[in-house]
């Protein structure tokens, strides 16, 4: 083994043009690749306050067609629809209200400056799906929500803003000029995380209505473990078609769009409540993506693999006359451009990793209930653990596999049919 790495060590110092122009090659698909995966990683990663967010699916919006009304959409619902659509769905764990429009608000101690500020309204149940961290205090209970409680719970940095501390449960805010006592105090949550990104959380309201299905609500649902997606739609659609028999002698009529929705299909952000994500589509054409990402260089880096094997054809015939098998020299010859492979892949790796984070906001789309022109959103980064995980590391080590597979096998399995005679002849 020792001698095995010596010999590519040699190959490498006397052709350190080729090995050079491999290394960057292959760190420039690798870069690429891994930065498009990780763009698309980011938007679904399961960090702390979601990190259930492969079991966390949202209902919201619906789509009504009335002959004499015309056609008719909304992205918030009636309370009163939510529960016969998603109410008590075989393997939902929990279920969750939230208002769907969430403005900006103005936010002041008493006497002191104000500032405009994210908020979320939100029910007791939310706190028990996501994961916070409370720094100070507690959540507001369903006792709280259910009077209409003004109560909040605030961030970290929102607590510093307006009191210059953390430790703030207890103690009163006026939000809009209305006033609201913090009964608890959280870790900032990245705006990356738009199912959580706030500044600060207050009851959820329970509107009352006339409408058989508009409203301005929303409804996370938590998924019971090893629950499938597909049951919990499958039922929603069951609902959807119950719910258009009971109409029947009525002219409305209720369009399904695939809901509720997981957090992938959520972070598209390319759809409203009278047309559904188009997941599969996003896959294919992200696998078209990677495809030509790694085939492309992989033409390129295999012309180079021929080239530097062609200055060592006659090494090649030696171990052939010396009764050196094929399968040998294709093994060597694959492992040294293995290694080669690898080095520029952990390159590309490290590159792509600093690429993101330095200029993720050309990347990421920002949705949810925020403000998007705030500051802090748009110049919102992605955490290491968001980008990194042993997934990652394992699609950039499998990448870098397939791409040595391809430019290494044809280039190596040729230059070991070369007859001895020819190659120490140099007539090759």
């Amino acid at each position: 083994m020792k001698n095995y790495l010596r010999q590519i060590y040699y190959e490498m110092r006397h052709q350190k043009m080729m090995t050079w122009v491999s290394i960057s090659g292959t760190a420039l698909s690798i870069f690429l690749v891994m930065s498009l995966f990780m763009t698309e990683q980011v938007k679904t990663a399961e960090v702390a306050p979601e990190s259930n967010r492969n079991r966390i699916m949202t209902g919201q919006g619906i789509h009504v067609t009335s002959s004499t009304d015309g056609d008719g959409s909304t992205m918030g619902l009636n309370p009163n629809f939510i529960k016969k659509v998603y109410g008590n769905l075989e393997g939902v764990e929990k279920i969750s209200y939230l208002n769907v429009w969430n403005a900006n608000r103005d936010v002041n101690v008493k006497g002191g400056d104000a500032y405009s500020m994210s908020p979320m309204s939100v029910d007791n149940e939310f706190w028990s799906i996501y994961d916070f961290r409370f720094i100070d205090g507690r959540p507001f209970d369903e006792a709280e929500v259910s009077s209409r409680g003004k109560v909040a719970v605030v961030t970290a940095s929102a607590a510093r803003t307006l009191f210059g501390e953390e430790k703030v449960a207890g103690r009163e805010i006026d939000v809009d000029n209305m006033p609201y006592r913090i009964v608890g105090v959280v870790e900032d949550v990245n705006p990356l995380l738009s199912q959580t990104y706030a500044n600060f959380y207050i009851p959820y309201l329970d509107e009352d209505t006339q409408s058989n299905y508009w409203g301005g609500s929303v409804v996370r649902l938590l998924l019971k473990e090893g629950v499938d997606v597909e049951s919990v739609k499958a039922q929603v659609s069951h609902r959807y078609q119950a719910l258009q028999r009971e109409m029947d002698n009525e002219s409305d009529r209720l369009i399904y769009h695939g809901q509720p929705y997981t957090a992938e299909e959520m972070a598209l952000g390319n759809f409203g409540s009278n047309n559904g994500p188009e997941i599969d589509r996003h896959h294919n054409m992200m696998m078209i993506f990677y495809c030509v990402l790694i085939i492309l260089p992989a033409i390129n880096l295999s012309s180079m693999t021929r080239s530097r094997l062609r200055h060592r054809v006659a090494e090649i015939g030696v171990r052939r006359a010396f009764g050196a098998k094929r399968i040998s020299i294709v093994g060597q010859m694959f492992g040294e451009n293995l290694i080669i492979t690898f080095i520029g892949g952990a390159i590309g790796l490290i590159l792509s990793v600093a690429f993101i984070v330095l200029v993720s906001h050309l990347f990421f789309q920002y949705v949810g209930g925020f403000d998007p022109s705030s500051l802090l959103v748009v110049n919102a980064r992605p955490t290491f653990n968001m980008m990194f995980n042993w997934q990652n590391f394992g699609m950039a080590m499998l990448f870098c596999f397939i791409l040595n597979l391809l430019s290494a096998t044809v280039p190596a399995w040729r230059a070991s049919r070369v007859e001895p005679a020819v190659a120490l002849s140099g007539n090759h």
